[in-house]
């Protein structure tokens, strides 16, 4: 059976997550015609998995490149957050708490921050937690740093904000529907659909740890880390902000507190196991010893973008002329996507964005044996 062709789009975006709906919205705000798709239905299946936490990452201290995106990308959120319709409710908690086990984690971590101006946040004792926080009574922690900056986000919402104000202004966006191929021409690209074709001048791929997998583009070294979750309620007990150690508490929908998040490479199976919940439960035991009783609500598992060096790709498809890349954003999807939808789209217009270019893909390329 021959396939439709459709009439030709300025652009065509693949992965209808944060990043992908930021592109877009930005992109019809200056005239293109854009399509997004998705290929399950609501679309956004890596962004809505995310538990929401908009905080940059100690580990970030070690790439201060990245903990400057991370920094923009706050903003952005912020911006975001505050332009969206019921954007202010989509906010939970303020602030975190960076618990360390002993003096050698703290001071390493001090070390670690000592160039960044906003560091890690104000030092705290064990009994000072407690009077923060009184789910971690009975912990045996050291002490924490104590943060006002950041926030969790409710990833579903959130999602579903900027799908409706993309539709609104403009965006034409298809959930359910996948990408079968790419064929790059002479003057754009050809996206090939079950039974349909689309033809764009530019193709932005943004769909996580999918992106390294659609026919007809070239290899890119990307991989998924399972992130599994959990959620539990004690009524009388909950958070006001995040607690994070090497996993983390974090104040969720009407009082329930999430744990997360296991990080393991598993492939691209998204389930929930015996192993992920004993490590979450763990958690719980550990940081916060009064929660050991309370009520399991749901868990989940969900698929993070991986690079090999940590860092995202951000720029040209490497091997193509019409192809962008957004992806490789890790555990910091939630807290960069605006930004990054946003830097991508000054990228495709100028040619050039500083803001990206540590994070240009043709390294993927270039460090190949």
């Amino acid at each position: 059976m021959k396939s439709a062709v459709r009439p030709r789009a300025d652009l065509v975006i693949l992965g209808a997550g944060v990043v992908g709906l930021s592109a877009a919205r930005r992109l019809v705000s200056l005239g293109a015609s854009v399509t997004v798709l998705d290929a399950v239905d609501p679309g956004g299946r890596g962004s809505r998995a995310a538990a929401g936490v908009a905080i940059p990452s100690v580990r970030l201290f070690d790439d201060l490149d990245l903990l400057t995106f991370a920094r923009a990308g706050r903003a952005a959120l912020a911006r975001d957050l505050e332009s969206l319709p019921g954007g202010d409710r989509l906010r939970r908690g303020q602030g975190i708490l960076r618990v360390m086990p002993d003096a050698k984690a703290r001071d390493s971590l001090v070390e670690k921050a000592a160039k960044d101006a906003e560091g890690p946040g104000l030092w705290v004792d064990a009994a000072k937690l407690v009077e923060l926080e009184p789910a971690l009574e009975g912990t045996p922690l050291f002490g924490a740093f104590d943060s006002t900056h950041g926030h969790m986000v409710d990833t579903d919402g959130y999602v579903n904000a900027l799908r409706d104000a993309a539709i609104r202004e403009g965006v034409r966006v298809r959930t359910g529907t996948a990408a079968r191929s790419i064929t790059e021409t002479s003057d754009g690209v050809e996206v090939h659909l079950e039974g349909e074709t689309l033809r764009a001048d530019q193709l932005l791929v943004s769909a996580g740890p999918w992106s390294a997998g659609v026919a007809g583009l070239p290899a890119l070294p990307l991989k998924p880390v399972r992130g599994q979750m959990l959620v539990v309620h004690q009524p009388g007990l909950q958070l006001t902000r995040v607690v994070s150690g090497p996993s983390y508490l974090a104040p969720w929908r009407e009082g329930e507190i999430v744990v997360g998040a296991t990080e393991e490479d598993a492939g691209f199976v998204e389930q929930v196991t015996p192993a992920g919940l004993l490590h979450l439960s763990a958690t719980v035991a550990k940081l916060a010893p009064r929660l050991r009783d309370a009520r399991f609500v749901r868990a989940w598992a969900g698929l993070r973008a991986v690079t090999p060096d940590g860092r995202p790709y951000i720029g040209r498809y490497p091997g193509t002329r019409h192809t962008y890349v957004a992806t490789g954003l890790g555990g910091q999807g939630i807290l960069t996507g605006a930004f990054t939808g946003a830097s991508i789209v000054e990228l495709m217009e100028h040619g050039r964005c500083d803001a990206v270019a540590p994070f240009d893909p043709a390294r993927a390329i270039a460090a190949r044996p």
